[in-house]
């Protein structure tokens, strides 16, 4: 087992288009250790978006490897997968993907019911997020009743409440206000130093590179720096 959270290996995807063989990830390697904050930039289509989800087990490589505690991603099945995602690894995407028809207090109990909690421990759990997101008087509303940046706000909760080690955020603050991102960002940024969590941002917009400990940027489906 090495000595890094995560480590991407001569990583590679492709995609095959109607008449051309298209490569969204080419020759990625990188080594991410435990408790960084990365920034991860580059315009869009430069293979964030990839790169997250292949890290994530979400999709599998053409070729190479990623690595999770030492243990090879996409060599891990189904079962070892979920327990993976379950218990390790918290995604954030740009999408929502709220529950329509379940308030937000909802929406947080059924992301924590694989862990077979108590009602009574689930709302230990759950409170004090809604508070420091400014959330307390709206659990009992539906999305479609909160605002764009209140509904991210939300499914930044339903990821950090299962306390994953690792959170991997996919443009989480695109489509949101400037105030509502910066809270966010920060809300991150402290859980990175309280809890020895390591966070992969991807962003192709104005993000302060201040808040990150690193900044790994792609360009064309390759890391061009880091």
């Amino acid at each position: 087992m090495n000595n890094y959270k995560i480590e991407c290996i001569s990583l590679n995807k492709q995609y095959k288009g109607r008449n051309v063989l298209i490569t969204a990830v080419r020759d990625v390697s990188l080594k991410i250790e435990k408790g960084e904050f990365i920034l991860l930039k580059g315009r869009s289509g430069a293979g964030k978006s990839t790169l997250i989800n292949l890290i994530g087990g979400l999709i599998a490589p053409t070729s190479g490897k990623v690595t999770i505690d030492g243990f090879i991603v996409n060599q891990l099945n189904n079962k070892s997968l979920s327990n993976l995602l379950l218990n390790r690894v918290g995604i954030v995407f740009q999408g929502f993907n709220l529950l329509p028809t379940y308030d937000i207090y909802e929406n947080i109990e059924v992301a924590l019911a694989p862990r077979g909690l108590s009602k009574r421990e689930i709302k230990k759990l759950a409170i004090p997020y809604f508070e420091r997101f400014g959330l307390s008087e709206m659990m009992h509303l539906l999305p479609e009743e909160l605002s764009t940046g209140q509904q991210q706000k939300v499914a930044v909760i339903r990821t950090l409440i299962r306390q994953p080690s690792i959170i991997l955020a996919d443009e989480p603050t695109a489509s949101i206000d400037d105030i509502t991102a910066g809270e966010i960002l920060e809300l991150m940024r402290n859980l990175c130093n309280e809890q020895n969590v390591t966070i992969i941002l991807a962003t192709h917009g104005i993000v302060p590179e201040t808040i990150a400990d690193r900044m790994i940027v792609m360009e064309n489906g390759k890391v061009i720096n880091q």
